[in-house]
């Protein structure tokens, strides 16, 4: 469920991300060309992508930490993709080994 709420949360910031007109498409993801061309479609899908994470992030945790987690969790992430994003770190590789590597400490250590 955190690899989830993680990936989530990672899709719905960066889809908001790219509907931004200050960015340079990097076409690292393709998803920010499309983020650019479809901008309002994107800015509400990645929010629901954030809603759908807040919402399983409280299921899981309760209420109260349900939301400090996922304000935790969408900081963090945040900070990432705007620090990495301008030195194209941020490929289809580094997402699935990041999002393997999840799952895997997820079903190994819960």
């Amino acid at each position: 469920m955190i690899a989830l709420i993680l990936s989530l949360t990672f899709l719905g910031f960066y889809l908001c991300y790219s509907t931004s007109k200050r960015q340079e498409i990097t076409n690292t993801l393709k998803i920010e060309s499309w983020g650019q061309q479809h901008s309002f479609l994107a800015n509400i899908c990645g929010s629901m992508a954030l809603l759908a994470s807040c919402t399983l992030s409280i299921i899981r945790y309760g209420w109260g930490s349900g939301i400090f987690t996922f304000s935790i969790i969408l900081m963090t992430i945040a900070s990432l993709i705007i620090l990495l994003q301008p030195l194209k770190l941020i490929t289809y590789k580094t997402v699935s080994v990041v999002l393997a590597s999840c799952l895997i400490c997820e079903f190994l250590l819960f």
